[in-house]
């Protein structure tokens, strides 16, 4: 549906015709799985580089949660696609070769319901599936992976502006055709029909695509030449709205089913992505003022008060709320932050422990506790928690992180340095790990087992980054972070 793909991308007639390359079948001629996913990992890294990626764990966990649902109804297992929150008002969500899914916060505060974020997952799922990009890049010969990764990334970074966007795409591609225009065209349609069946399996509402369409070609007409970013990657024709339409009505009997957690996450992406607090605090006063003191504006409201920091009125603001639904994640991590933000560390802690056995495999309440370990300066008690916790460690370069802190405040350098440069493999930058790693080998005063240990993970560090990018480009990204 609407879709959000810049990339898959495709910027649309209605955006000068800025399109990249179509259709190319079949797209194993071009890049394999393997390549389409070493694409993917490059864009994602530049992107939390370029901190467009919203690092929030609850909002991504959320993400997630949707995207496994729709999983479930594809012929391709959950794990093969990773969902990300973007740090952009606008509206628009994207898919990259090799799963990488990117939903703009901008997206998510748009929607209406869960079903209209649905349709959009299931619509960027599809290009996946279908491997659209793959086969746009085989269609345009001689395009290698670093001249795709950064298109992609220009098309996300350029936040929509064709001029932006065309500056990369004339690096690597010229002389497109009206049939390349076609193609993807061809791709839009079958990604809505793929996504509509999916979303519809999944138990959400098929009607909400064509919804969604109709929603924002309303609104189309009051943007003038500022159009959504949507409409700019996706143009919506009146033939695509009726088809997508009409297969809705081959889900007709589908048994909605939407999560509480979405009007939730949907207020703390507004929060998340706000550069102006003092107007969202405006903005959620007056809301309240229209239409009541609901639970989700009160969620976002005592968010908002917390990043102004009125710790005291956003604990009023969340009891009620905790009150009345007491096993609400957003809520129990709120109030724990407003309670160790007033100082009150006990009650933190004790509203986090009882979040452990409630979610025990919430990634967000792990790295919630382990921080209030941190900041309550507990060393020892920080790194055993996340020492028993392989798959943490494996996924989350937060925990690597803050490994890495408690090592350096005990003053266990030879620790620090490898955990920091974990930190920043497991965000796909090379450059820094290998130069952190360099720079302890050199310079610390580190035992016989520490050096033993960086070596070895330096000449891992090294293979990990050919195989990643390439040994030019490595070496590059570790000239590049020298500088610096």
């Amino acid at each position: 549906m609407l879709m959000a793909a810049l990339l898959t991308v495709s910027i649309g007639a209605s955006a000068r015709d800025y399109q990249l390359p179509s259709i190319g079948q079949p797209a194993d001629n071009y890049m394999s799985p393997a390549e389409e996913e070493k694409i993917g990992r490059q864009v994602v890294a530049q992107l939390l580089d370029r901190h467009l990626i919203l690092e929030d764990v609850q909002l991504r966990e959320y993400l997630t949660r949707v995207g496994t649902r729709l999983a479930a109804h594809t012929d391709t297992d959950a794990s093969a696609f990773r969902f990300y929150p973007i740090d952009s008002s606008q509206i628009n969500a994207f898919a990259l070769p090799g799963g990488y899914i990117g939903i703009n916060a901008g997206l998510l505060t748009e929607t209406d319901n869960e079903s209209e974020l649905a349709g959009v997952m299931g619509h960027e799922m599809a290009h996946v599936t279908q491997r659209h990009i793959a086969r746009q890049i085989e269609a345009t010969s001689g395009m290698g992976w670093a001249t795709a990764a950064a298109i992609l990334v220009a098309a996300i970074a350029g936040g929509g502006d064709p001029d932006a966007l065309t500056a990369a795409v004339t690096a690597g591609v010229s002389n497109l055709s009206q049939q390349q225009t076609n193609f993807t065209r061809a791709h839009e349609f079958e990604a809505d029909r793929i996504g509509i069946r999916t979303m519809a399996e999944a138990d959400y509402n098929p009607d909400s695509m064509a919804s969604f369409f109709e929603k924002l070609q309303r609104r189309s007409r009051l943007y003038g030449n500022q159009l959504p970013e949507i409409l700019l990657s996706h143009p919506v024709s009146n033939t695509r709205m009726a088809e997508a339409e009409t297969r809705a009505r081959d889900y007709a009997d589908t048994r909605v089913e939407e999560s509480d957690a979405y009007p939730l996450m949907k207020e703390r992406a507004r929060v998340l992505m706000s550069k102006q607090y003092g107007d969202l605090l405006r903005y959620y006063e007056q809301r309240r003022k229209d239409e009541g003191e609901r639970p989700a504006l009160d969620y976002g409201y005592a968010l908002t008060l917390l990043q102004l920091g009125r710790t005291s009125d956003a604990i009023g603001l969340l009891e009620p709320l905790l009150e009345k639904a007491p096993q609400t994640q957003a809520y129990v991590l709120a109030m724990a932050n407003a309670r160790a933000q007033a100082g009150q560390s006990e009650q933190a802690r004790a509203l986090l422990e009882r979040a452990r056995t409630a979610f025990p495999n919430s990634v967000a309440v792990k790295l919630d506790y382990a921080q209030l370990l941190v900041d309550g300066n507990q060393p020892e008690a920080t790194r055993a928690f996340l020492m028993q916790d392989r798959d943490l460690l494996a996924q989350s370069s937060q925990a690597q992180q803050m490994l890495a802190r408690v090592a350096g405040d005990q003053g266990n350098l030879g620790e620090a340095y490898y955990r920091q440069a974990k930190y920043y493999e497991l965000r796909g930058n090379y450059g820094p790990a290998i130069n952190q790693l360099r720079t302890a080998l050199q310079t610390a005063d580190l035992n016989a087992f520490d050096k033993a240990r960086l070596r070895a993970l330096l000449d891992q560090m090294v293979k990990a980054c050919h195989t990643a990018w390439s040994e030019r480009e490595c070496r590059e990204q570790v000239t590049a972070d020298a500088r610096y």
